[in-house]
């Protein structure tokens, strides 16, 4: 049997990640893939060569992505995919980010709410207006098999008896009657996460995810929040409460913690993550996230700001630190959910935005709970921007997908990339190397 050379060809998304004399480590990055493969095996194929030995590698070739067939444009596929993510109207998913207040008892230099009104909450008629517009989209598609809300702010947690209690509550009776799972997330400083708040909030298992967002220990913290040592010691104190009390009620969801890195606090987070690990109170359901902080808002009062290969030579640093096994660099569909048609922000007077960081910002309000969405320029240029040129003749595309579709916009279409190849290579190669111990 041969296979002629007019019928397959190798992927354009392929990346030797390692080798040795006889082996290749193939990693597509399209398909997420890792194939060892003979080294004279994979010559044959890149010379067009499918006949032979070749032959009884094909099948899994083309399964794992390393060879697709000759006449398909790659690229066209990946934005084909991405487009059809994007405008799916019929998935059976809902979230919103939904923002109780603007209003936060800190005051961090790099929020990318600076500048804009951040006060009052989220009155009982925009709740109730909430409720109706989502009864409204369940009745309509009986698709819909889950809804996810985030809590975000501000600091949501100002607004926990006035707006989180109850409108939670009504969000789950509205899913029970239908039949809809319904899910919850917080993205929350932390300092009005106390012990009375526990039962409510994860008693049920309805929220999966909560995230804290630590700038370094207390001197750094304080520097950085605009806050106090007082501020510091509640905010960590009700993180290993919370990690024991989900210990000891062995409840499952992932408590997050986000630590912002720059080129000046990093030593500073390392000494964090060891007073955190040195207390009785800190279970292993606390995870920590090393990200690259980046100049939001007005206020520029923080200058050294990593560049991409700064921060992912830190992360690998990180990972060694707290021997966390490297993550394998997954290829998305799309960058963000808020790229999508079933993902939305919902603010304080229930305006309608596509993106959190665009809360408070009259300009890019994209309708209003009430009256439903507004096709204006900016939802539509945001929702049709394209890639920038570069991407398309970028091998790991597929992993990165354009990076934020909010800041590409905000900076007219090009930003600095958030992966080099040869990092993610690196990680990939880590990954493998883990495994194999």
């Amino acid at each position: 049997m041969t296979i002629t050379n007019n019928a397959l060809k190798l992927s354009y998304y392929n990346l030797v990640v390692d080798e040795t004399a006889t082996e290749l480590y193939i990693w597509n990055t399209k398909r997420g893939s890792i194939v060892k493969l003979e080294k004279q095996i994979y010559e044959k194929v890149t010379q067009g060569c499918f006949n032979g030995k070749v032959i009884q590698y094909i099948d899994a070739l083309t399964k794992e992505g390393i060879v697709v067939p000759k006449d398909l444009d790659e690229q066209q596929e990946i934005i084909f995919r991405a487009r059809q993510r994007q405008y799916s109207t019929g998935r059976e998913s809902l979230g919103f980010v939904v923002a109780p207040t603007l209003a936060c008892n800190f005051c961090c230099p790099y929020c990318f709410e600076q500048g804009i009104e951040r006060n009052g909450i989220m009155s009982n008629e925009v709740q109730e207006s909430f409720i109706e517009a989502l009864k409204k989209k369940l009745n309509d598609n009986s698709q819909i098999k889950s809804v996810r809300i985030t809590w975000f702010g501000g600091e949501p947690l100002l607004a926990y008896n006035n707006v989180i209690v109850p409108l939670q509550n009504a969000l789950i009776n509205l899913c029970n009657e239908r039949d809809v799972r319904i899910s919850f997330s917080i993205i929350t400083n932390g300092y009005y996460l106390t012990e009375e708040k526990f039962d409510y909030l994860f008693k049920s298992g309805q929220t999966k995810f909560v995230q804290i967002t630590l700038d370094g220990s207390k001197e750094e913290y304080i520097k950085r929040k605009g806050t106090t040592a007082e501020a510091f010691y509640t905010v960590i104190n009700n993180i290993l409460n919370l990690s024991e009390y989900l210990y000891k009620n062995s409840i499952r969801i992932k408590l997050n913690i986000r630590l912002n890195a720059d080129n000046a606090n990093y030593t500073n987070i390392k000494e964090l993550v060891l007073e955190l690990k040195a207390d009785e109170r800190f279970h292993d359901n606390i995870y920590f996230a090393l990200e690259r902080l980046r100049e939001y808002g007005q206020c520029q009062a923080l200058t050294n700001y990593c560049t991409t290969n700064e921060f992912e030579n830190l992360k690998y640093d990180f990972e060694d630190f707290i021997g966390k096994t490297v993550k394998f660099p997954e290829p998305k569909t799309v960058f963000c959910g808020q790229h999508c048609m079933n993902v939305f922000c919902i603010g304080v007077n229930g305006e309608i935005y596509k993106c959190e960081h665009d809360l408070g910002v009259s300009e890019h309000v994209i309708g209003d709970i009430k009256t439903g969405l507004t096709f204006n320029k900016y939802f539509l240029d945001f929702m049709d921007q394209p890639l920038p040129k570069k991407c398309f003749s970028c091998r790991i595309l597929p992993v990165c997908m354009g990076g934020c579709p909010h800041r590409r916009f905000s900076h007219g279409g090009d930003i600095e990339c958030d992966f080099t190849i040869e990092n993610l290579v690196k990680s990939v190669k880590r990954f493998i190397l883990n495994k194999e111990v």
